[in-house]
């Protein structure tokens, strides 16, 4: 599909979402001097709920992608939609010749914004995980940045007016680093260790608002399997 369609489509939904969000949540937007000149970036944020790929969104408006579970395109209509969106398969069990990175790669030279969770999962506390080097991977296939996003909640639970703020720190570029296609993980783990502390620091330090450090409602399947581990080890220990 053309640019110039998916552009004209997507701020139309970004301003029916604005529309939507606005009376429900207080959200403010902070560091947006911050994005980068070119013609697309690497969004790199944490992840506390289902909403944050609309907050990326909203922080920076322009046509984004997104990674998905393959799961969420098994679904008729819904699969449509979310494609339409700019959402794409982390696999596919149909095709063994299907190459994520590749079509990552390709969208981010097609004028597109990338929006990825380092982290792989949800973290419901408020607290930023380690991170993966997959975004450096696409950073350096693609030669874009890579902007640290992050985004603070008043409270583990969202509610009815609840604080929101996203955050935008400056970008990190492969060739700081002396990045390259070629580059192993390894080589590219101080990159991914910086952009991680932009993370951490702009979610945990300096906080714009009071955090109200409440139990989550609606864990990860992985912070539920961590805190049964823990029981089991407690439980053993006794």
């Amino acid at each position: 599909m053309r640019y110039y369609i998916v552009w004209f489509f997507y701020h139309v939904a970004y301003w029916l979402v604005r529309i939507a969000l606005f009376p429900v949540y207080s959200i403010r937007f902070e560091g947006r001097e911050n994005r980068p000149k070119t013609k697309s970036a690497i969004f790199a944020s944490n992840h506390r709920s289902y909403l944050d790929p609309v907050l990326v969104a909203m922080a920076a408006p322009h046509p984004f992608n997104y990674i998905a579970k393959e799961s969420l395109f098994k679904t008729p209509g819904f699969s449509h939609l979310i494609r339409f969106m700019g959402a794409f398969p982390a696999s596919s069990s149909t095709d063994p010749n299907y190459d994520m990175l590749a079509e990552a790669t390709r969208r981010l030279k097609n004028k597109r914004y990338m929006t990825i969770f380092p982290e792989g999962t949800r973290h419901t506390d408020g607290k930023v995980g380690k991170g993966k080097t997959g975004m450096c991977v696409l950073s350096a296939k693609s030669g874009m940045p890579i902007v640290p996003v992050g985004i603070i909640f008043d409270s583990n639970n969202l509610h009815f007016r609840s604080r929101i703020c996203v955050r935008m720190g400056k970008p990190f570029y492969p060739e700081d680093y002396g990045i390259t296609p070629d580059s192993n993980p390894l080589q590219m783990k101080q990159m991914k260790d910086d952009v991680m502390a932009s993370i951490k620091s702009m979610v945990e330090e300096n906080p714009p608002f009071e955090i109200i450090h409440d139990e989550p409602k609606h864990k990860s399947s992985r912070e539920k399997a961590r805190e049964a581990r823990d029981k089991e080890k407690a439980a053993k220990e006794n």
